[in-house]
């Protein structure tokens, strides 16, 4: 399960064309669809292709589009639009069981999303240049990963998924919601969490996200053709939707649900619990005063809650008023919020404004101390206490540990089977998991990245050989 209480994040657009089915299981041969929808004045068409031997994307197939999306922002949105990962880290981040079973299932799920194509119709919100346009492509545009055998994922595997530009264009633009991932993955069926997301994007404006409405109201059966549940039945349709509205009711996403009037004409509408409300937009922009991209921006807020973001927010403004010039203002900020013990206050400001955390002072620095900027920080205690519960876990979290760090910090520099030769010297016991990610951090962090490349890989094939050559057995 990805860490308690951390918001993520949707992209705008296809959370609100709702490309996915809510349905948990699709007929044999649902293997297109198309929908024509209004918004306001504005009509627009979505279509959907699928090969035959996959179906339309459905089930699953909303947690693992989820998860990429967010894995992406982690990765820090590359304009490739590429994402490497483990399995692991993909169901991980979906919020899905990582067991054995599961890894067919994200098999079979992102064969869907890389074989299925979407044609949308004046419904792609180009949201800096504040137009709808037509677009057409498929979910995931290219996949590449290792494999113990052909054409199918295991534990061990190292993936490159690469989304199309629409989508990785309009995340590096910003167009994104805040998405309650925690919360979601609590819900007990995909269809939940589908149509979950489809109606926290509906109750957005498309052209001002910021604004967020409290009641929405749909016809039922256009609001069935949105969520793609195959039928022509008011009854059945309401039937689908109303186990997903009995526990979005329950967890207090929805605070109520109301049928209005008879038959095909009958209107859906929802009411919102108050619980789920957006961060402050002033808190946002002042984030980005100090350089904070919004995207990066939301993803803060989200993790560490607005009272602690604003905290540090006066915590950075202070020590940047007092003449420190980083060489980074966004990182930072980020430093500031993640170690503040880390950085003394100038005298006399206070640590909170908004007066829900009791205020202190800053101590001052005793004359002909050293700077906090001049000389080296002691690792925070939180930080020790992280590693030394790595320390303390499964092996194989460690390792997993390990990939979702070096895959992050060496995507560019090392190949997808050098990655997977890593993967295999960490499983075949060859390489200590701690120790190897201590290494490369202290080397890259120290501006020696190229050398870190060419020592890990040149440790990797010594290391390899030797096992190939039966001169080094694997430590289990």
């Amino acid at each position: 399960m990805a860490d308690k209480g951390i918001k993520r994040f949707d992209e705008l657009n296809i959370a609100r064309l709702s490309l996915i089915s809510v349905q948990e299981r699709i007929p044999a041969d649902y293997r297109d669809w198309s929908v024509e929808l209004e918004d306001g004045d504005r009509r627009y068409r979505v279509t959907c292709q699928a090969l035959p031997e996959y179906g339309v994307p459905h089930g699953i197939d909303t947690d693992i589009s989820a998860a990429l999306v967010n894995l992406y922002i982690d990765q820090g949105s590359p304009a490739d639009g590429a994402v490497t990962c483990t399995p692991y880290q993909l169901l991980q981040m979906a919020g899905l069981d990582t067991s054995g079973r599961y890894y067919a299932s994200l098999d079979e799920s992102l064969k869907r999303l890389t074989t299925t194509t979407y044609f949308i119709s004046e419904g792609w919100r180009d949201h800096p240049r504040g137009r709808w346009t037509n677009v057409n492509f498929r979910y995931i545009d290219r996949i590449e990963f290792t494999s113990g055998e052909a054409e199918k994922l295991d534990a061990s595997s190292v993936l490159r998924i690469t989304l199309p530009q629409e989508i990785s264009r309009s995340v590096r633009a910003g167009y994104i919601k805040s998405l309650d991932l925690s919360f979601m993955q609590t819900l007990k069926r995909p269809p939940t969490r589908a149509l979950y997301r489809l109606l926290d994007a509906q109750r957005r404006d498309p052209e001002n996200p910021d604004a967020v409405a409290m009641a929405y109201q749909v016809g039922l059966m256009e609001w069935a053709e949105a969520c793609k549940i195959v039928t022509d039945r008011p009854s059945m349709a309401q039937r689908t939707l109303d186990a997903a509205h009995e526990e979005l009711i329950e967890k207090g996403f929805l605070k109520n649900v109301e049928y209005l009037g008879r038959g095909k004409k009958k209107l859906l509408q929802y009411t919102f619990g108050e619980a789920f409300i957006p961060p402050d937009p002033a808190l946002l922009q002042e984030l980005a005063d100090l350089g904070v991209t919004q995207t990066r921006a939301l993803q803060l807020v989200r993790e560490h809650g607005e009272q602690t973001v604003d905290d540090a927010v006066v915590r950075c403004k202070a020590i940047l008023a007092a003449g420190y010039k980083p060489r980074s203002k966004p990182a930072f900020f980020v430093d500031v919020l993640k170690n503040p013990g880390k950085y003394q206050l100038p005298e006399g400001v206070s640590e909170a404004r908004k007066g829900t955390a009791k205020a202190q002072q800053a101590k001052l620095r005793p004359s002909g101390q050293p700077s906090l900027f001049e000389a080296p920080l002691r690792p925070s205690e939180e930080e020790d206490d992280s590693d030394a519960l790595l320390r303390a876990a499964p092996r194989e979290q460690q390792i997993e540990e390990v990939m979702r760090t070096l895959t992050f910090l060496l995507r560019n520099d090392l190949k997808l089977q050098e990655l997977d030769t890593l993967r295999l010297a960490l499983d075949e016991g060859l390489e200590d998991p701690l120790e190897i990610k201590a290494w490369a951090i202290k080397g890259i962090s120290g501006g020696q990245k190229s050398t870190v490349v060419r020592d890990l890989r040149s440790r990797l094939a010594v290391k390899m050989q030797a096992l190939r050559d039966g001169t080094l057995a694997p430590a289990h």
